[in-house]
């Protein structure tokens, strides 16, 4: 069983995690992937996708006001 620590308890220097419902990118690999899910999702026409990766990428997320305040 792998342990989960509260993201107030990371070093600094280590990559915020996402803990909302929908996971946000925290990388610039991560928006990349989902960059790539959302052309996708609009090449075929996957509505479910689009919606997904739109709220991946625009919605606030706590991780990324964390590592503001760093």
């Amino acid at each position: 069983m792998t342990e989960q620590t509260n993201p107030s308890e990371q070093p600094a220097e280590a990559t915020a995690t996402c803990w909302c419902v929908i996971a946000h990118p925290q990388t610039d690999e991560e928006r990349a992937r989902v960059q790539a899910a959302l052309e996708n999702a609009r090449a075929t026409n996957d509505a479910n996708g689009v919606v997904l990766a739109i709220a991946q990428l625009t919605q606030p997320c706590p991780a990324r006001r964390n590592e503001s305040k760093r």
